[in-house]
């Protein structure tokens, strides 16, 4: 959009639902597409389908913003769901609040229209001064726990964690996790001693090729800016992105596949 007019002056969150990228013909033929890329034309997409459909005057006042692909929103087939399963994977950008498990969590129950998630991962994001240690996860754990109780989610795992870490974590976690993701590009090859604990604990190893931080908070505002206007893009940063994958068990096909992600910007920033 070329316009100087601010298209959402008033916005202070986003909630963005790709729906069933799968379906995306154009993403198809770029087998190569980094996971930032693939995010970031999710974002784009599903912005562009909103902003085109959406009430221009109406936009001009809304604070919170839920933008969903409708053309290929998808929800899990009810008479097929013993058939499938459910895994998402929560990068959390920010570690304002554990609702963020939560509140993601939530929202793929209710975009997907389903009463549970098989497994649930949790990543963590890169951070500049602060190392993750057993009590930064802590009381995202928790909230994962938490959901495993209220059985809307059946197992939990996490990404990225070496040996020590996920002993400790295990040794802690009243709900153990049962997958810890590796990612090859910064190790090569499975440590031997990871290797060893995980097989000793029942502890599932998978590699996975996901940046730590998923979403630049540049890269969300050039898509945002992109799709409306300078203004608009001001000040935006991701809280969390989740994907979701929907497998059909006995044939190991990916059925659907999509993001759903919290953007928010502070309003004392804007004037």
């Amino acid at each position: 959009m070329a316009d100087e007019i601010p298209v959402i002056p008033k916005a202070s969150s986003i909630f963005i639902h790709s729906g069933n990228i799968i379906n995306w013909n154009r993403l198809k033929r770029k087998p190569s597409t980094t996971p930032v890329e693939e995010i970031s034309e999710c974002i784009g997409s599903t912005l562009q389908n909103y902003f085109e459909s959406a009430d221009k005057n109406e936009l001009q006042y809304l604070t919170e913003l839920n933008c969903v692909h409708q053309k290929f929103k998808e929800k899990v087939p009810s008479e097929e769901r013993g058939d499938l399963k459910l895994t998402v994977k929560i990068f959390l950008c920010s570690l304002q609040t554990p609702d963020y498990v939560t509140e993601s969590i939530e929202k793929a129950l209710s975009e997907l229209d389903v009463k549970h998630i098989e497994t649930a991962l949790l990543a963590f994001p890169e951070t500049e001064n602060e190392e993750i240690t057993l009590e930064t996860i802590q009381p995202y754990w928790k909230a994962l726990e938490r959901m495993v109780d209220k059985e809307v989610v059946w197992s939990i795992g996490i990404a990225d964690l070496d040996k020590k870490m996920l002993e400790q974590l295990y040794e802690w976690a009243e709900i153990k996790p049962i997958i810890n993701q590796v990612n090859l590009d910064s190790c090569c090859v499975m440590p031997k001693d990871l290797v060893e604990y995980a097989k000793l604990n029942d502890i599932q190893l998978l590699t996975h090729n996901d940046p730590r931080t998923v979403l630049p908070i540049e890269t969300l505002q050039d898509v945002i800016r992109e799709k409306s206007t300078e203004k608009d893009s001001e000040f935006w940063e991701p809280l969390w992105v989740l994907r979701y994958s929907v497998l059909i068990k006995c044939r190991g096909i990916i059925q659907s596949k999509g993001f759903i992600l919290k953007t928010q910007r502070d309003p004392k920033r804007r004037k």
